[in-house]
């Protein structure tokens, strides 16, 4: 009699097992398949970067300056008959070294002696330009790990930039009253200090609004243009623009969840006037009362800060963003009407430290540990303290 043999299945143990299996397998993939992406990610952001800096390389040999990180409509003529319309910041002039002759041309074209209402402002552009202006999304403009939207939508959609110039550094001295005593917040503490004493870099004006300080120490000063010869730290040796593409947090933990974009966490970048917009001031610091420099300025930023320091705005008590007051940590602030945060920390969403773009062309990843003594003189162009990066 033949015997019937049957086929034996999986068991539901066995299936568990399998599924439990394959579950592990996938949960160790997935930081690793995250941390791949990331480091793409992080290289692509570097590349924008070293493009920026090369585009201003490729300015200054041009022109044989540097332009201005904010310029006013009159500041480069030295004019004080008054006018409060923006003037370009240093996006705009790098815009034929990375492949936009054509929008340069365009934005150009506009700004014709006699033609009213001549402004860098997304809002005072032709219609025509603004169609142009709302598809342009240049990728050297965007760090590929940012979580801030491509477009601000506060003046119209154009796109929001997330890297800053440098305008300069602070003081590098550790007593210093500029550096609040909060948590979070520490003084340089090398004992080698930076203190103002030339006038080609001393100058520095305090911005009202929202008790800021800017500083002409560094390589794209508002409404002044710097040559390589005055860069006597070395090219290599100071930033020239670095990333601000993460959103800020609250000083109070209890305010910020984990979650990007609600109300404990506010955006960085400051371009809702437009990555082409530098500023309403019409002088330099350096020929400028400085007790009185408060106009808007946008698209530069002064180093005060360490690097990658969040927890700096104060959501409780800030009542009017255009007042300045519960700005939290003095000079900085989210997007407002009268400018952004002067002192807004250099930060980003890469883990462990910040992009930063030198004078060379060259690109530096800056540890979020790194003392704010060294950072502030990676910022200031002529201090006679050269930093080694590794």
């Amino acid at each position: 009699m033949r015997r019937r043999t049957s086929s034996h299945g999986f068991t539901l143990v066995e299936l568990l097992v399998v599924i439990a299996i394959i579950g592990i397998l996938v949960a160790l993939l997935l930081p690793a398949i995250q941390a791949a992406r990331e480091a793409a990610r992080r290289t692509q952001c570097n590349n924008n970067l070293k493009n920026l800096a090369l585009a201003l390389q490729n300015y200054h040999d041009t022109y044989k300056v540097f332009p201005a990180g904010a310029a006013g409509r009159r500041s480069l003529l030295q004019d004080d008959r008054g006018g409060q319309n923006l003037g370009p910041a240093w996006y705009y002039a790098t815009l034929p070294y990375l492949e936009q002759r054509n929008m340069f041309d365009k934005i150009q074209a506009t700004q014709k002696p006699g033609q009213s209402n001549r402004e860098f402002r997304y809002g005072k552009m032709p219609g025509t330009v603004q169609d142009s202006l709302r598809q342009l999304v240049p990728d050297y403009m965007r760090c590929p790990s940012s979580p801030l939207p491509i477009f601000n939508t506060q003046t119209g959609n154009i796109c929001n930039a997330t890297y800053t110039g440098i305008s300069g550094g602070t003081d590098i001295s550790n007593d210093s009253t500029l550096y609040p005593n909060l948590p979070g917040v520490r003084p340089p503490t090398h004992t080698q200090t930076y203190l103002n004493t030339t006038p080609s870099r001393d100058m520095s004006a305090n911005c009202n609004n929202d008790q800021g300080v800017w500083t002409s120490s560094g390589m794209l000063p508002p409404c002044e243009t710097i040559d390589m010869a005055k860069c006597t730290d070395g090219t290599s040796n100071t930033m020239i623009v670095a990333e601000q593409s993460d959103f800020l947090q609250d000083i109070n933990p209890a305010v910020s969840s984990k979650y990007r974009g609600d109300p404990g966490w506010t955006m960085a970048s400051g371009t809702h006037r437009g990555w082409m917009s530098g500023t309403s001031e019409n002088r330099s610091i350096t020929r400028k009362n400085n007790n009185n420099w408060g106009a808007q300025t946008f698209n530069i930023n002064t180093v005060r800060y360490k690097p990658n320091l969040k927890k700096v705005i104060d959501g409780n008590t800030q009542t009017d963003a255009g007042s300045g007051i519960g700005s939290g940590l003095p000079g900085c602030h989210q997007n407002r009407r009268d400018g952004r945060g002067t002192n807004n920390p250099i930060q980003s969403p890469h883990p462990g430290g910040v992009l930063c773009g030198m004078t060379d062309g060259s690109v530096q990843f800056i540890a979020g540990t790194t003392d704010l003594g060294v950072f502030l003189r990676l910022a200031i162009r002529e201090d006679g303290q050269n930093v080694k990066l590794q």
